[in-house]
C-alpha cells in the first residue's frame, strides 16, 4: 500500500448483502467509511 491516510480504521456499516459472511450476491456498490482518531466517521471510498 502506497497510500497511508491518517485514519484509525475503516468499516463497511450495515452488513451489506454479498460481503464476506453475509448471504447473497453483491447488488450495489459498497460505501466504505473511515474512522478518525477523534471518533468521527466519513466516506472513504466506494467499491
Amino acid at each position: 500500500l502506497t497510500e497511508k491516510p491518517d485514519v484509525a480504521g475503516i468499516g463497511l456499516p450495515g452488513m451489506p448483502i454479498g460481503t464476506p459472511g453475509m448471504p447473497g450476491r453483491k447488488t450495489a456498490p459498497y460505501e466504505v467509511y473511515q474512522l478518525t482518531k477523534d471518533g468521527e466517521m466519513s466516506p472513504y471510498m466506494t467499491i
